[in-house]
């Protein structure tokens, strides 16, 4: 199972990039490219599928990420989904090499209804519903649940590193109903997300959960930086986002391919920023 390296860009753009003195090492490093809000629909833009057409010019493959939706997130990516599908009439991109995660069931049925034809691959976000990785091994937990997965055409599922090789069930799939050669895992690192937000922790005001947040405006400070949280309870330090707080761990986590091949992982993605 050959092992597959992509990089994370999220919301910075190729433009930005370049400006730092870093789009040559990924094109040169990379064989895919992570684009686009995983966490926040806030920052849901069109301008994300004339990107993945360049890169997929320089021979590059796309994973594009998509966040938790409300109402309004939901009109944003409908309207990205109708982009990319015309760019897939159009010859200027390849669906065999652009894939989707999503972090939302919403954005399933999106995909559905705009008829796309492009892979879709279940996010950080909604790993709970397969996997359990709040300790020191990474199981799946219901055997039911990759089924419901698989038949939405789902078989990759991302997570995030843990700060160590861990232990996995895959081996004992039979007693749990499930089969490993049926599902793959994309890992990325060095940062784990913990816990995600409805509304952004220093952008947005407070939304109580009746209230839309169409009309609610965001600064977009996530856009300049991630901001460091200390306290006293908390030994880690811990990294905030936008609406997502994450744990750095800068040390690597496996021995050699071979142990993550044994993981099911056969894509890592290395992400420069949280």
């Amino acid at each position: 199972m050959a092992l597959e390296k992509g990089i994370r860009l999220g919301i910075m753009t190729l433009a930005a990039l370049k400006k730092s003195g870093g789009l040559d090492a990924a094109l040169k490093g990379f064989e895919r490219f992570y684009l686009g809000p995983e966490f926040c629909e806030n920052l849901i833009d069109g301008s994300v599928c004339e990107e993945a057409a360049w890169l997929q010019g320089k021979g590059k493959k796309i994973c594009l990420l998509t966040p938790l939706l409300s109402e309004k997130g939901a009109g944003l990516l409908d309207k990205v989904f109708k982009k990319l599908l015309k760019f897939a009439k159009n010859g200027r991109l390849d669906p065999a090499g652009l894939e989707i995660t999503v972090n939302d069931f919403g954005t399933v049925e999106l995909a559905k209804r705009n008829g796309l034809p492009f892979t879709l691959n279940a996010g950080r976000l909604l790993r709970d519903n397969v996997f359990d990785d709040t300790g020191k091994a990474i199981t799946v937990h219901s055997g039911l649940a990759l089924k419901f997965f698989r038949e939405l055409g789902i078989k990759r599922f991302e997570l995030s590193t843990l700060g160590h090789r861990p232990d996995v069930n895959f081996a004992k799939g039979a007693l749990f109903g499930f089969d490993r050669r049926e599902f793959r895992l994309t890992l990325y690192y060095p940062y784990l997300n913990l816990t995600t937000t409805r509304t952004c922790l220093v952008g947005m005001r407070d939304v109580p959960t009746e209230e839309s947040v169409r009309g609610v405006e965001c600064s977009r400070e996530c856009l300049i930086s991630s901001f460091e949280l200390a306290h006293p309870s908390i030994k880690e330090k811990l990294l905030v986002r936008g609406n997502t707080v994450f744990l750095e761990f800068p040390d690597k986590f496996y021995a050699s391919e071979k142990s993550l091949a044994r993981m099911n992982v056969d894509r890592l993605v290395y992400a420069p920023f949280p």
